[in-house]
């Protein structure tokens, strides 16, 4: 449990981070409620959605039917799901930075579940995109359907900040597992 008394250090701590803090609380669920909202609109506008999957697939594809673009929405909520997790854990490690809880054993297993988090909402992003492709296609005539497997730019760039995330919290770790055996001689 956060200790909420406010010592000398909390208030320091509070006072060169805090407005930091603050901010990264309100866009984490901002985020993951614009990210809601964007693949709600995209899968809802039916040549957007069309125009994406041709381009994924690199092929011309029909207008993708309703339930076409409702079971492609539906393969994307898991991940979305994630990323929320990912959102939550974010708030809840910021929550705990402006509590004073920064070098312990549970700001780095909040961090580590940040990552964890933010890492398997990619690999669902990753197993999603060839399914949303045949699901998409699925309304053309057979031999006309796709599939298709695509990694995108900035996809190696989220899973190396991800993964930057997940070793500096191991890194943390042992750094509070020292204070603590430290605390605990002195």
């Amino acid at each position: 449990m956060i200790d909420t008394a406010v010592t000398p250090a909390v208030a320091a701590l509070r006072a060169r981070i805090g407005r930091l803090c603050h901010v990264l609380r309100l866009a984490a669920p901002i985020y993951a409620l614009w990210v809601f909202i964007l693949l709600a609109m995209h899968w809802s506008n039916p040549v957007e959605a069309t125009t994406s999957v041709s381009y994924w697939a690199r092929a011309a594809i029909t207008e993708i039917p309703p339930t076409g673009r409702l079971a492609a929405f539906a393969l994307q909520l898991p991940g979305w799901a994630l990323l929320s997790a990912a959102c939550y854990h974010l708030w809840r490690l910021f929550s705990g930075f402006l509590a004073g809880d920064v070098f312990t054993l549970a700001a780095t297993t909040r961090l580590r579940c940040t990552a964890v988090a933010g890492i398997a909402a990619m690999v669902a992003e990753f197993l999603s995109r060839p399914l949303v492709v045949i699901v998409s296609t699925l309304h053309m005539p057979p031999g006309s359907r796709y599939m298709a497997i695509f990694f995108q730019p900035g996809d190696l760039l989220n899973l190396m900040f991800l993964g930057g995330l997940l070793a500096l919290a191991q890194v943390f770790r042992v750094a509070a597992e020292i204070a603590e055996d430290h605390a605990a001689i002195v």
